[in-house]
């Protein structure tokens, strides 16, 4: 079973929704979460071309095309329960392009990621001062 270790979380919104990661070898992968109940932690994972990766990053390539131009067209399924930062995938039949799990088009983050998951981790919330 291939396993990536979370490198970037690209997207959070009452969970990681985009995140980006590493198998053993270096090799870049991009997931994405799925599902009706966002709690589940269910990613689509594909690998990444790091240049695309980097381009998806700072708002030039849409969530979709990265993950359809997967090296190989082979995508996987897997879940995070809880803050694990190690995921095992699930190899998938057929080419990504069929997946029932493909976001839509037109999604694009423009703004910078934390630059490591150890400076997410160690982030302070911001201080809320009142009006």
């Amino acid at each position: 079973m291939k396993t990536i270790n979370l490198t970037d979380i690209l997207v959070y919104y009452d969970g990681i929704q985009v995140f980006a990661g590493r198998d053993a070898a270096g090799r870049s992968y991009v997931g994405v979460g799925y599902g009706p109940d966002i709690s589940t932690d269910c990613y689509l994972v594909t690998a990444a071309d790091p240049e695309r990766l980097q381009q998806f990053r700072v708002g030039q390539l849409d969530l979709r095309t990265l993950l359809l131009e997967a090296p190989g067209g082979q995508w996987y399924i897997t879940t995070n329960q809880g803050v694990d930062t190690r995921f095992n995938l699930e190899p998938q039949p057929g080419p990504v392009a069929q997946s029932p799990y493909l976001p839509g088009p037109n999604f694009i983050v423009n703004c910078e990621p934390v630059e490591s998951l150890a400076a997410w981790q160690g982030a302070q919330p911001a201080a809320i001062t009142p009006a």
